[in-house]
């Protein structure tokens, strides 16, 4: 680093100290600290005045930050290489500093010394400050204190960035990514670490999935709507996932694109835990490599299920009456959670309809509320609805009604699903239990 008038940095550091305790002071910073001569100079580099400290003083303030913070010696050490500039703060002032954080952010101890080894900054930052940025994140995306804590909970560093970068941030946002204001305060409390990079590399990171896989901007737009930690996600690591997805399923570029374009969320997805789930539909269905990938390539969304989850969906499903080749040619069927699969299942049987109807395309774009409003309707009027999935113009042309109209005279209340159900179970003779927390059969 060069000063204006010429001098090195150490040299002035020389001149001003000697260069003796120059010296030895930058000893004791290396050793004491356990640095490489570079990390010894970005300590230096960001903190000059940390030299002029006496090394008893530097030790003093290890020791009081690691007795009053409950961290051991060594994350102390770590957030003091990180940010310097606390070994000439006042003992009294980090503490208020200390105070003033968890009272502001509702945080214990514990939560506090995470967010000051994830951002040991927050120690430097004035009370008038935060105050202002914490009064800009509540009016501009309307959130509350709690919700706020929430985010700087999992990513502290929220609190470092200028408004004006921000403001620059949310308008690129909008104006290039086709998001709003509402969709990015929903998004932060999902993945807030987005603030953390700058435009260009925004920019880049569609620019690499563009030029990469070969889709528009505007699927891009699609992709980061429905995954909003997407730009979190290196180039790198994204390539590695569509190798892997070619070398151990055998997907091409075209067929990779269409898995993460469907369910944007497989790229964040673990490889060795996909590995796991694969092999366990493989072997639970008895299916070849051929006939998983045909099977992957119509629902690549199951892979985001545990594996548990999906054991028990499938014994769900054979003790509905269906067969493992049913699930095989309709594997959209595992993505149903438990609840809403019993639910459906439940009102569907009720009207008659065959077990293959239901497993059908139209199934799926039928959500349960829609399904029991019909099945309502039907049930009131004592008509026999002919297809519960039947298109929506259709059904307004048979009945009369639309199936929105129809969810507001009819609508599913919680209590409701848990009788249909068990009365599902009586009528099929299903000795069975729902768990109404979470759907499973017990």
């Amino acid at each position: 680093m060069t000063t204006n008038d010429g001098k090195t940095l150490l040299e002035k550091l020389s001149t001003s100290l000697g260069a003796q305790v120059l010296r030895n002071r930058l000893l004791f910073i290396k050793n004491y600290f356990s640095l490489s001569d570079k990390k010894v100079m970005d300590m230096v580099t960001s903190s000059p005045s940390i030299l002029y400290l006496q090394s008893s003083t530097i030790e003093d303030k290890v020791n009081f930050l690691e007795n009053n913070l409950n961290i051991s010696t060594f994350d102390i050490k770590t957030i003091i290489v990180k940010e310097p500039k606390i070994l000439a703060k006042d003992d009294e002032n980090i503490l208020k500093k200390v105070s003033y954080f968890k009272l502001s952010f509702a945080l214990n101890s514990k939560q506090f010394n995470r967010a000051l080894k994830l951002n040991p900054v927050i120690l430097g930052l004035k009370h008038d400050t935060i105050k202002e940025k914490i009064d800009f994140y509540m009016q501009k995306f309307g959130f509350t204190i709690e919700q706020f804590s929430k985010i700087f909970k999992r990513f502290p560093a929220i609190i470092n960035y200028p408004i004006i970068n921000i403001e620059k941030k949310i308008d690129l946002l909008i104006n290039e990514f086709g998001s709003s204001v509402e969709k990015i305060g929903k998004d932060m409390l999902i993945g807030p670490s987005i603030f953390a990079f700058n435009g260009k590399t925004l920019l880049n990171r569609r620019k690499f999935y563009i030029d990469t896989f070969g889709i528009t901007k505007e699927q891009f737009n699609k992709l980061y709507k429905k995954l909003p930690t997407i730009f979190n996600l290196s180039e790198n690591l994204i390539l590695e996932k569509a190798r892997f997805y070619k070398e151990h399923f055998g997907l091409s570029k075209d067929e990779f694109v269409r898995c993460f374009l469907s369910s944007p969320s497989v790229l964040e997805l673990n490889v060795t835990s996909v590995s796991q789930k694969a092999q366990f539909y493989k072997d639970t269905l008895g299916l070849d490599a051929v006939e998983f990938k045909t099977f992957l390539l119509k629902n690549i969304s199951l892979l985001e299920r545990n594996l548990e989850n999906g054991e028990n969906k499938i014994e769900q499903i054979l003790t509905l009456g269906f067969n493992k080749d049913d699930i095989i040619s309709s594997p959209k069927i595992l993505s149903i959670p438990s609840r809403n699969l019993l639910l459906r299942y439940a009102i569907c049987t009720n009207e008659g309809l065959p077990k293959k109807l239901f497993i059908g395309r139209n199934a799926y774009f039928f959500s349960e509320q829609k399904l029991y409003a019909r099945y309502q309707f039907g049930k009131d009027n004592q008509i026999k609805i002919k297809n519960i999935f039947e298109h929506e113009d259709a059904f307004i042309k048979h009945y009369g009604f639309s199936t929105d109209e129809l969810t507001k005279r009819y609508p599913l209340t919680s209590q409701k699903e848990i009788e249909i159900i068990e009365t599902f179970f009586k009528n099929n003779h299903i000795i069975a239990n729902l768990n109404t927390e979470n759907g499973e059969l017990q």
